[in-house]
C-alpha cells in the first residue's frame, strides 16, 4: 500500500495539467510522448488510475463521482 500513498502525494505535488468532464474538475499528472501519453489520477475513493488516454481516465473519474452522488 506504500505504493498509493506515494502515489497520491505525487499527484497533488506535481500534477501538471486539468481537465473538466460534466462540471467536475480532475487533477492530474500528464506525461510521455505525444503519440503515447499516460495520465495519473486519484479518484474520489483515493484509488490509484493510470492510463493511456485522457478520455478515459476521465470518464472512470466521473464515473465514480456520479455513482456516489
Amino acid at each position: 500500500m506504500f505504493w498509493k500513498e506515494v502515489a497520491i502525494v505525487f499527484v497533488e505535488q506535481k500534477h501538471n495539467t486539468e481537465t473538466a468532464r460534466n462540471g467536475y474538475q480532475i487533477t492530474m499528472f500528464h506525461r510521455g510522448p505525444p503519440h503515447e501519453p499516460y495520465f495519473i489520477v486519484i479518484d474520489n475513493r483515493e484509488q490509484v488510475i493510470i492510463g493511456s488516454s485522457k478520455k478515459i481516465v476521465a470518464t472512470y473519474v466521473v464515473g465514480e463521482l456520479e455513482v456516489l452522488i
